[in-house]
């Protein structure tokens, strides 16, 4: 019966690739959609694990949503009975006294200012400014130009997109000023406040850092000065007392990141994102978009399948008499079934195996490319982008061979039916 299949296939080999192609076409945009997809996810992986560490817990007062936190809709009792937490100096004493917790390192947030370098009058695009005591070959950072790695009270990090920006290279932008004037629109999250209006800092640019995101940052000390002056309070003890740190990078050891998590989330009331908080989030929207593009891909799986059932009918009709010739000498309505079965599934398994070898082909001649091009936007842990993957290509040519095969049912069911007397008088 397969031998008998087979030579249904190879008999009309121009018509058996023609109608395979359809297939070859849907197995390599399932191919794209499963190994890019899945390769994507990989890459941003990467690439955050490479700058934000797996013992790494960021802690805010304010829940942010989307990232793990409580999607159900909010009730008057439950925001009556939560209690405002200020991350002050008393909450990181208790934070630093944990058990697994290596150190708490404070951070601010300014915002409403507009960016500009020394001599250029069109601002930076981004104006989001961070400060912590952070040193400049630390590991958060995935590389640091410059001499000085300690920030001053008028020095500042930029990211290695702001030079290019300015069109300079990473060198000569070190020693440059780069001067925050107060906006007059403020940013969305930041408000108003007479104090801040047309005020002006300097910083001396001490080193260019890969920080896959944020643009600049200046050391505490100097963030908590222009906030207490553009907020109008006393002193930085004030503000602290009454605003408190914008957010707390703690670092755990290994193994206690769990268990600090939960502490901090139920103990002290605070709102905490972990690194694998955010890598589940994006572990779930890649796999929600792979599912989305597989739904749409498997359109072409269906418009392979019709012509897998054209060209069965066609073959049947060309083979009616052969048909009723096997079925003379013995051969029964389930054998007759099962031989062109067999051949709608070779014609599938043709149609994956060619889709998957000129995808992997063009798989590797892409991946220097877009390698390049990822490492320009900033994934410097990037080497290599495709991988091929055996339990994805085993899975795309069993379905390549069960479309075949579900397309030929209709076809193989109607050529076992065919009465043998009357097939050996067709002509």
């Amino acid at each position: 019966m397969f031998k008998y299949a087979l030579d249904l296939v190879t008999r009309r080999k121009l018509r058996t690739m023609l109608t395979s192609l359809g297939i070859t076409i849907a197995v390599m945009l399932m191919t794209f959609i499963l190994f890019g997809m899945t390769d994507l996810e990989t890459a941003i992986l990467t690439q955050f694990n490479a700058v934000f560490k797996p013992t790494d817990l960021y802690v805010s007062s304010q829940e942010v949503r989307g990232f793990g936190a409580s999607q159900s809709a909010p009730t008057k009792d439950a925001q009556e009975q939560k209690e405002e937490v200020i991350i002050n100096d008393e909450i990181k004493t208790k934070i630093e006294e944990i058990d697994g917790v290596v150190d708490v390192h404070p951070m601010f947030v300014l915002t409403g200012f507009e960016v500009y370098l020394e001599g250029d009058d069109v601002a930076y695009p981004s104006s989001f400014v961070q400060a912590m005591d952070i040193v400049g070959d630390d590991e958060m950072f995935g590389s640091f130009i410059g001499d000085e790695v300690v920030l001053e009270d008028t020095g500042i990090f930029v990211s290695d997109y702001v030079p290019s920006y300015f069109e300079m290279s990473n060198e000569e932008i070190l020693g440059k000023k780069i001067i925050l004037k107060s906006s007059s629109t403020p940013a969305f999250i930041a408000s108003s406040s007479r104090g801040g209006i047309d005020r002006e800092y300097e910083f001396i640019v001490q080193g260019v850092v890969d920080t896959a995101g944020e643009s600049f940052w200046i050391n505490t000390s100097r963030a908590l000065d222009i906030l207490v002056e553009a907020g109008g309070f006393e002193d930085k003890d004030e503000y602290i007392e009454l605003i408190g740190y914008s957010q707390l990078l703690v670092r755990t050891q290994e193994g206690k990141t769990t268990d600090v998590e939960e502490y901090m989330t139920e103990k002290l009331g605070l709102n905490v994102i972990s690194t694998k908080t955010i890598t589940d989030f994006i572990s779930t929207l890649t796999s929600g978009l792979t599912i989305a593009l597989i739904v749409f891909g498997s359109i072409s799986a269906l418009v392979a399948s019709i012509g897998i059932i054209n060209t069965m009918i066609m073959s049947i009709y060309e083979q009616t008499k052969e048909i009723g010739i096997i079925k003379a000498i013995g051969a029964s309505n389930r054998q007759v079934l099962i031989i062109f079965l067999i051949q709608s599934g070779l014609i599938g398994l043709i149609g994956g195996v060619v889709g998957l070898g000129v995808t992997f082909g063009l798989m590797q001649l892409a991946d220097p490319f877009l390698v390049d091009l990822l490492q320009e936007q900033g994934f410097t842990a990037i080497e290599k982008f495709f991988h091929f993957q055996s339990v994805n290509a085993i899975y795309i040519t069993l379905g390549s061979i069960l479309v075949g095969i579900l397309a030929g049912i209709y076809p193989a069911m109607k050529a076992a039916r065919l009465d043998p007397v009357k097939a050996l008088r067709y002509e």
